[in-house]
């Protein structure tokens, strides 16, 4: 007769070998309250000594959790689509879902401008770059949904938990660069949009300009994309034709800024410089690229996710410091730079 068929450990298999009760081996495992760290090493040693993997799907119908995380982005489809649909939040959903996954949780995207509570069932939420009064961060909050933001949320003098951006930090270290690269007066285009990295930019910009020259900035319609980019551009070339560098906050309207400039025939980045914050593909496929800074999004990403289970978890949390930009100098500020 054959022998039968191992039987599968359960949860209470492990509490059992690891000596404690059966809500410690979950909150262990799910993170949802702190377990010393010496009895989360008992459990891990359990865990692998009888080789228990956990039953997700009888924990859902238990519990009416999904186990599922939405990542968010609060700008919408003409600024996320074309090439930045591989881009700033493709980058943090990589790295987001690899680390939820390690903790049980899938990770899912609602496309920008879609309501999520209107289209998935989910139990928490990363949200890029909130807006003031954020109508998705309005919404989870009657849900009762944990959220975090990348992103400090702006207008509130109590955020929900967030991971700093250090978008002044940024901002000083591409007009610096401008100046460096030999511009002698620099503009700004920015969103129209109130998000703490407009903020931070436009009074970073404003700080620096003082003692050189008079501000320049363009509010430009995030829902009108690359094409306010390049009305923007072409209203300065004809307005200001002394500013030979232009700081561009959002990749998008960068990409229609450069092409204002070269149906002007201004050359890049002889006669005027552009650079702009994001180092993804619109940057690097530009022609010429374009000068902008590695943001870090891989530890951004993992700094939220972090947060995230620390809020569920019930943990006190304020934010997290993320990490300071670094610039990356291409041929759109320097000739012949690669």
């Amino acid at each position: 007769m054959a022998a039968q068929e191992k039987k599968r450990a359960k949860l209470i298999d492990v509490a059992r070998h690891a000596g404690v009760s059966p809500g410690t081996v979950s909150n262990a495992l799910h993170n949802t309250r702190f377990v010393e760290p010496e009895t989360r090493r008992r459990i891990e040693e359990a865990i692998k000594a009888l080789n228990y993997t956990p039953n997700i799907r009888a924990r859902q119908l238990r519990t009416g959790k999904t186990n599922t995380i939405a990542l968010l982005s609060s700008l919408p489809l003409t600024i996320a689509s074309g090439a930045s649909r591989l881009g700033f939040m493709m980058e943090v959903a990589l790295t987001s879902a690899m680390m939820a996954l390690d903790k049980q949780h899938a990770l899912i995207l609602v496309p920008p401008g879609a309501n999520p509570l209107d289209a998935v069932s989910f139990d928490a939420a990363i949200l890029i770059e909130p807006a003031e009064n954020d109508p998705q961060l309005d919404a989870l909050a009657q849900a009762g949904i944990p959220c975090v933001t990348i992103g400090r949320t702006p207008g509130t003098d109590a955020p929900v938990p967030w991971v700093e951006l250090h978008s002044a930090a940024t901002a000083q270290l591409l007009l610096s660069h401008l100046q460096t690269a030999g511009a002698s007066r620099s503009a700004l285009f920015v969103g129209n949009t109130c998000r703490t990295s407009m903020q931070e930019t436009e009074a970073t910009y404003r700080r620096w300009c003082q003692g050189k020259h008079s501000p320049v900035v363009y509010y430009l319609n995030e829902h009108e994309g690359e094409e306010a980019g390049y009305q923007a551009a072409c209203q300065l070339a004809e307005a200001h034709p002394d500013v030979d560098g232009v700081l561009v906050l959002i990749d998008t309207f960068a990409s229609g800024a450069v092409r204002a400039f070269r149906e002007k025939s201004l050359a890049i980045p002889e006669q005027i410089r552009v650079v702009t914050r994001y180092d993804g593909i619109r940057a690097r496929e530009s022609l010429p690229p374009l000068t902008a800074v590695n943001m870090h999004l891989d530890e951004v990403a993992r700094q939220a996710i972090t947060l995230l289970f620390a809020v569920l978890a019930g943990e006190p949390v304020g934010h997290s410091e993320g990490k300071m930009p670094e610039l990356v100098i291409r041929a759109s500020t320097v000739s012949g730079s690669a």
